[in-house]
């Protein structure tokens, strides 16, 4: 089994794009072990299933963790001391003249505790922040730039800190787990494995709120 932690906005793109059975396919396929903190089960599914607008896809999520897809785990006073760790090191990463810049939430950051504590192998997420911050800083200093219109600096101790303590996690993204599951034949009984339906599912994730570019899907379709 391969150990691994999921994020509420991968849960949310998948259950967004009705690709829930898929999802669940996709891990027993490859034969995941999930769990999710307390903090993505708020923001997935008690939160939203009081708002008529997001109540069904709280659902569709809430039916993942009650079919032994997804395990939740309880926070633990080791997990609120990493989380609080990955959380000051992150948010006082970069800063401008007024001071650091919030990079990442308590969401993404129970996410990692968790991930770092039990030698996670695979984090699921698909917001841009948190991956670019461990894979790629520099490149999140320029879009900050960009975005903020200020000169940005980034202390590089404290980031090569974080990546030091996830260098051997693989990061992941719902278009990611949509890709992989159409290569490995999971589309059927919900969608024709056809180009044409790939291309439909990559967008669906895209739009839902999963950070990728059209270029990344034209290269994910160049690839199929």
């Amino acid at each position: 089994m391969t150990f691994g932690v999921i994020d509420s906005g991968t849960l949310i793109t998948v259950s967004s794009t009705c690709l829930i059975n898929v999802f669940k396919k996709f891990v027993k396929h490859n034969k995941l072990e999930l769990v999710v903190s307390s903090e993505v089960t708020e923001e997935s599914v008690w939160k939203p299933i009081h708002n008529k607008r997001f109540a069904l896809n709280a659902a569709r999520i809430k039916f993942l963790f009650n079919s032994d897809t997804i395990e939740v785990i309880a926070p633990t006073k080791e997990i609120r001391f990493v989380e609080k760790k990955i959380l000051d090191l992150a948010n006082s990463a970069f800063s401008t003249s007024f001071g650091p810049i919030t990079i990442i939430q308590n969401g993404e950051a129970e996410a990692l505790a968790i991930a770092k504590i039990n030698n996670a192998e695979i984090l699921f997420v698909d917001e841009r922040t948190t991956r670019s911050l461990l894979e790629n800083p520099l490149r999140l200093k320029q879009v900050l730039e960009k975005r903020q219109h200020k000169k940005i600096r980034m202390n590089e101790e404290k980031v090569h800190e974080l990546q030091k303590m996830f260098a051997n996690l693989k990061i992941f993204r719902s278009i990611d787990v949509i890709a992989f599951a159409y290569e490995q034949g999971l589309f059927e009984g919900e969608l024709d494995s056809g180009k044409l339906e790939l291309e439909a599912a990559l967008y669906a994730a895209k739009f839902a709120g999963c950070a990728v570019s059209e270029r990344e899907i034209v290269e994910y379709l160049k690839l199929k």
